[in-house]
């Protein structure tokens, strides 16, 4: 009888090990997906792409992923856990946009630069079929030296993160591969160094006559001379930098920032040149500081005689490397 009664429990066992799925994962509040023992559950998810508040990150946050022990197994001493890994791959890769930044993941309110290590554990999640949230949210470090502006445009591919399962009763293992996409759109430059102090640029020209105004950035006499001053917070910094006249170019000279006056644009003078609209010029900065002296200068359009009244327009500098 004692033997029956052995058979019987290994029997119950064997049929029973067989139902013990590996993991069920979501993002924000969807469709459970199931990833089975030895696989790989690749998902996708849009974030919003923001300044962080401390102004030293910036963030990719809005992605609740959730975990979960698959509902209805036996076994509640069972339990799975998540984690950076080498068998998942690298933990996480930034996308084009981001290639050439610093970057990393802030795990469970800890800051992780790139390369983030492995092994580090995200979360548990017992034998319970509750979703277990996996805080892992990548960030792009804001530089202390000059560097390019980032454009990034919804839809954009922003990075790959990589984790792996594994668990307290067996040896297999799944992998889970989240893309994260834009959202929004987002521009900033991810640099410290600022023109003329991150102040704004007021040009002025005053009441003018029409007539005065020139046909041509070089020789137009209505102007106003600035003096355009660069620095990095850090000292020691030496380096090629652009300056780049962003903004909507004229409909007639493409050297001219538009303005409200369809006949009226205003140029950017450096060194006896035009710079295009979103063109550049090329200057440096010695010892972390540096400066131009430029010319903005009120053109009409060749012919024209504009409608008198108010016109204004706006436009940005913007400090990068060639």
């Amino acid at each position: 009888m004692k033997r029956l009664y052995g058979a019987v429990v290994l029997l119950v066992l064997i049929g029973v090990t067989t139902t013990v799925r590996a993991a069920d994962c979501r993002v924000n509040g969807g469709v459970w997906v199931h990833v089975g023992a030895g696989g790989t559950l690749n998902l996708q998810v849009p974030v919003t792409v923001r300044l962080d508040s401390d102004r030293t990150r910036i963030v990719l946050e809005g992605a609740r992923l959730e975990c979960r022990f698959t509902p209805g197994q036996p076994f509640p001493s069972f339990v799975d856990f998540w984690r950076t890994s080498i068998q998942a791959g690298t933990p996480w890769t930034p996308g084009p946009k981001f290639a050439s930044e610093g970057t990393g993941l802030r795990i469970n309110a800890a800051y992780l630069n790139t390369p983030v290590p492995y092994e580090i554990h995200l979360a548990a999640m017992p034998n319970n079929g509750v979703g277990v949230p996996i805080n892992a949210t990548p960030f792009i470090l804001i530089r202390n030296n000059p560097t390019n502006p980032i454009d990034v445009r919804i839809g954009d591919t922003l990075g790959v993160l990589r984790l792996r399962q594994t668990n307290n009763y067996n040896t297999t293992s799944t992998v889970l591969v989240l893309t994260y996409t834009a959202a929004n759109n987002f521009g900033i430059s991810p640099s410290t160094c600022t023109i003329n102090n991150n102040n704004p640029i007021e040009i002025n020209f005053g009441n003018v006559h029409q007539r005065a105004i020139g046909t041509d950035p070089l020789t137009s006499t209505i102007v106003s001379n600035r003096r355009l001053t660069y620095s990095c917070p850090d000292g020691g910094i030496n380096t090629p930098i652009t300056i780049t006249y962003k903004g909507i170019s004229s409909a007639f000279d493409s050297r001219l920032l538009m303005m409200t006056n369809p006949d009226v644009g205003t140029a950017l003078v450096r060194a006896g040149s035009a710079v295009q609209v979103n063109g550049s010029f090329l200057t440096r900065i010695s010892n972390s500081v540096g400066g131009d002296d430029v010319t903005f200068s009120l053109v009409r359009r060749n012919g024209s005689l504009p409608t008198p009244g108010a016109i204004s327009g706006s436009g940005v500098l913007v400090m990068g490397v060639p």
